[in-house]
């Protein structure tokens, strides 16, 4: 499907998107020829369309959403939101690249503030980009060739970096939606979220009118920071607090699936596959000094464009998940 896409779906005149492994930044250009197989090519990159790249240097958070919708399963994917084109479009016209907005700092002390929905996303936004700045440190270090060091141990770092934003984000989105739903008796409430635990000597504080209720429920999932969101059921129990996760990954597969275009589809049981082969990876680089199983004097091969590539997958499913929880509850049945 993904080469019958590249031969026949892109057109000339079509604006294409490049991420490039060398580079922390992606090329924008056009399609300016059509398809063509090049025997005096090296076997493996054969396939080929003639592109005239108008930038090279175009940061990734210029692209933030586009990049964001883009399944790291598949090659090639098209975008087909009339916004992101028009600003892939600017992009190809522009003198210079757009300066970023700075995102606006949210108060964390206030959970129920006006942004409080948003700030867990943007912080695993945020703590992504750092692993994704270590992953690029790499491949720079990689270039220069240095040897006072292991340079892979780089990825390494960026791998860890990843797997534990996406626990940390797993913790504070579910703080986020319990304290929500505490907070305004009028929402429904998921089964889990009626038999979640508090102790009594937080009940006896809000019955004393010492704190109230939101201030307890708070305070109860503070002292709970030591569970870890990172396996595929951890992840489907926690946010089983604050919504039916009743098909739960399937759901979240489906919206991949809607993603990728061009009839590339997952199951909830690949995505849940690939989560834990990532957090395994993890746990071998955390616990066990990544060591090769073949050869124990050396450790498993990595390098920046896996990395990058597993770093991007993490954010993917996260936002599946949030379009899921934003989604509302599965009819019964369903």
């Amino acid at each position: 499907m993904q080469l019958v896409a590249f031969r026949s779906k892109m057109s000339v005149g079509d604006i294409v998107l490049f991420l490039r492994r060398t580079s922390p930044d992606v090329a924008v250009g056009r399609v300016i020829g059509p398809y063509e197989y090049r025997m005096d090519l090296p076997s493996g990159i054969r396939h080929a369309r003639s592109v005239a790249w108008a930038r090279t240097n175009v940061p990734r958070a210029s692209v933030e959403r586009e990049l964001l919708a883009l399944p790291s399963l598949t090659t090639v994917y098209r975008i087909n939101q009339v916004e992101s084109v028009a600003r892939l479009e600017g992009l190809l016209e522009a003198k210079a690249i757009p300066a970023l907005d700075s995102p606006a700092k949210p108060d964390p002390a206030d959970p129920l503030g006006q942004d409080a929905d948003s700030i867990p996303f943007t912080n695993l936004r945020r703590n992504l980009d750092y692993a994704r700045s270590l992953a690029t440190a790499g491949q720079h270090l990689d270039q220069l060739k240095v040897g006072a060091f292991e340079v892979s141990d780089v990825y390494r770092a960026a791998w860890v970096q990843s797997v534990a934003a996406l626990d940390h984000w797993v913790r504070q989105e579910v703080r986020a939606r319990m304290l929500r739903l505490v907070a305004q008796p009028e929402l429904q409430k998921p089964k889990g979220f009626t038999s979640f635990n508090i102790s009594l000597g937080l009940v006896e504080q809000v019955q004393a009118g010492t704190r109230t209720l939101v201030e307890a429920l708070d305070q109860q999932l503070r002292e709970q920071g030591h569970l870890v969101y990172q396996n595929p059921d951890k992840i489907r129990e926690g946010f089983g607090l604050v919504h039916d996760i009743k098909g739960f990954w399937e759901r979240v597969a489906r919206v991949l699936s809607e993603q990728s275009g061009d009839g590339v589809s997952f199951t909830g049981k690949d995505v849940q596959d690939q989560v834990r082969l990532i957090v395994q990876r993890r746990h071998k680089i955390a616990h066990e000094y990544d060591e090769d199983p073949d050869d124990v004097n050396q450790k498993r091969p990595i390098d920046g464009a896996g990395t990058t590539q597993t770093i991007d997958y993490i954010e993917q499913v996260a936002a599946a998940i949030l379009e899921v929880l934003n989604s509302g509850n599965p009819e019964p049945g369903k």
